[in-house]
């Protein structure tokens, strides 16, 4: 993990304002800043192929951010 940048993520409702459930840690690899509004995976083989180390304990990662 090494390198990676990490975010602490608040999943938001149906709504895109109210929170929903508690906050997820997430590596970002596309650079979304403070504030922006993103999608992110719980697949952890994508994390995986992001991170380049199939053993890594991390399952959530940045897929896109949102305009």
């Amino acid at each position: 993990m090494k390198g990676w940048k990490l975010l602490l993520v608040q999943p938001l409702a149906a709504d895109g304002v109210s929170p929903d459930g508690d906050p997820v840690l997430v590596v970002d690899h596309l650079g979304a800043g403070r504030g922006d509004l993103v999608i992110v995976s719980s697949d952890g083989k994508h994390t995986q192929t992001i991170i380049g180390d199939p053993h890594t304990p991390v399952r959530w990662s940045v897929i896109g951010i949102v305009d």
